[in-house]
Formats: C-alpha cells, structure tokens, sequence
C-alpha cells in the first residue's frame, strides 16, 4: 500500500471540507504503515480511546477554560430556605491562581465524541471534582449546595478539532515533501529518522506534561447527550460477536496478533461512556484485513452481523 498516496488522498480530503470522522480510516492506516510508536499512541488517545483521567501527556489544546460555573442552592431565609437556580458563582473571588485551577478543563474524550459536543446548538455542562466543588463552596458560605457544573461553550470543542485538523494537515505536507518525495523506503534509516523528526515537531511539542503538583480535573464529566452512541443492549451483542471471532481465530490456530489491535480498539470503544459507531465500524471493518482465508469467510459474517447493528 502506497503510504504517500494514502498522505496526498487526506490532504485533498481535508481541503475539500471532509471532516476527520471522514478521513479518521485513512489516517489510521498511515500511522500503522509509517510504524512510529509516538505517532500511533497519539492516533489512539485522540481517535479510539481518549486520553485516561490521569493523563500526564494531554496536548495543550485540550486544556482550556470554562466559561462559567453556575450552581442551584438554597441559602436560609427568616424561617426557611430560598431555592436559588442557575446562579453564576463568582469563583474569582478567591484569588486568581485558585480560579484558574477551578475554571480549567481538562478534555479527555474521544476526538469523535468531541466532535458530537461540538455540534450542540447550546453550552455542555461538566461536573465539579471535588476538589472544585470545595472551592465553590467557600464562595457559596452558609448555602446547601444542590447542583454545580462548569458551563463549556461549543466552540471550546471545535477549537480542539481545529488544531488536530491543522497538526495533521502540517504534519503530513512536511512528511509527503520531506520524506515521500522520492519515494523513500520508510524503513531506511535516513527515512526513519526524518520521520522521527517531523512527528516530535508536530505531537510531542503540543504535550503539556503535568506534574504531580497540579490540580487534575480530569474526574470531571461531560454531560452532553449523544444521541447516535451504542445502547447497553447493542453494547452486549457486539461483545458476543467479538467472543465469537476470537474462537474462530483460535480453532483455525490463527496467529491472533495479527487482529489483536483490533479487537483491543473494539473493546476499549465498547467500554466508553459514549461509544460511537463509526469508530466500531471501522475497527469491525479492520477485523478482515488481518486474517487470512482460512477464517476469513466466517469472520466477514460476524463483521457484517456487527455492521448492522450499527
């Protein structure tokens, strides 16, 4: 397969408004041919399972601010209490470093979940941690707190979108010219090592690498509705085509590893918050190339049986 046909192919994709969603197959085949460990941890934290709650490695442009923290209390009232909803706390109150600890948002989804969330016509909420929820509380002196959440603007998640779309689209120019000009074996050590180079230029310099003394906020959720995620029902059926196209691998004494990715990308989909579909098609559709014709048949079956669930 032509690695930098592939390159030019999601470059004009991209310049024609395709969205990654579109390209995200392409992109993934790329980073398994090119076979640089950073690049295809990048791909998976961004594209298949997120970045973990305790992500010491998130991209600065995942990091942001909200726009607004609003809670729902009651505060004492002659003899009762007064129910106050949808109040804007005045978190600066105390003190400029504590508010950018409390306003920080750390993002860790799926760049196709973030890419639902970006769609909503409305601000997404996110829960306190507690750390947070503390905070607020001393702004709040004397009130019951009920409910409190950081208010996140749409535009929050399509600023991320626009700088993954953005690394790609330089990172692959510079890759295509630099390293596929000629059509450079992309396993000789010139081209590796000019491969190493473009990708510590365009993923490791938007790390942020977090030490142990700051504020995590990663425990926060995000509660958006995604309406086109897999119900625990689809959930269930999907695994059970999955534990049937491991058998078949193993009674045909298949060497596994050859669709271990795959299976390892369907789980890690599955046990999200939000699984989306068109990550678990592509990775059901992947399930095929890996295996040879010995089990081939019975697996295309099972994948088709997934294919339609979804």
């Amino acid at each position: 397969m032509n690695v930098k046909t592939l390159i030019e192919d999601v470059l004009l994709d991209l310049g024609n408004n395709k969205t990654l969603t579109d390209v995200s197959s392409k992109i993934q085949i790329i980073v398994r041919l090119i076979g640089d460990d950073q690049l295809k941890s990048w791909y998976n934290d961004e594209f298949l399972t997120g970045y973990s709650y305790e992500a010491m490695n998130l991209p600065d442009y995942r990091i942001s601010r909200a726009a607004d923290i609003r809670a729902d209390y009651f505060v004492p009232q002659g003899l009762g209490l007064l129910r106050v909803s949808g109040q804007s706390v005045p978190v600066a109150n105390l003190g400029y470093e504590i508010y950018k600890e409390v306003m920080k948002v750390r993002v860790t989804d799926t760049l196709s979940a973030i890419i639902e969330y970006s769609k909503h016509p409305e601000n997404i909420v996110m829960t306190l941690n507690p750390y947070e929820r503390a905070m607020v509380q001393k702004v709040l002196t004397g009130a019951q707190i009920q409910n409190v959440h950081k208010v996140i603007s749409p535009s929050t998640f399509k600023t991320i979108i626009d700088n993954v779309q953005g690394k790609i689209i330089d990172m692959f120019i510079d890759l295509n010219e630099s390293v596929f000009n000629g059509e450079i074996d992309i396993q000789s050590s010139v081209a590796r090592s000019e491969i190493t180079r473009v990708i510590n230029n365009y993923i490791t310099a938007a790390i942020v690498q977090t030490g142990s003394g700051t504020i995590n906020t990663s425990n926060s959720t995000i509660a958006a509705n995604i309406e086109n995620s897999v119900n625990d029902e689809t959930k269930e059926k999907l695994n059970s085509l999955v534990d049937n196209i491991e058998q078949i691998v193993k009674e045909n004494d298949e060497e596994f590893n050859d669709i271990a990715q795959e299976i390892l990308d369907i789980r890690t989909e599955l046990q999200s918050t939000f699984p989306q579909p068109k990550l678990l098609k592509r990775a059901f559709k992947a399930l095929t190339w890996g295996t040879s014709t010995a089990c081939k048949t019975l697996i295309e079956e099972l994948v088709e049986k997934a294919l339609e669930l979804l």
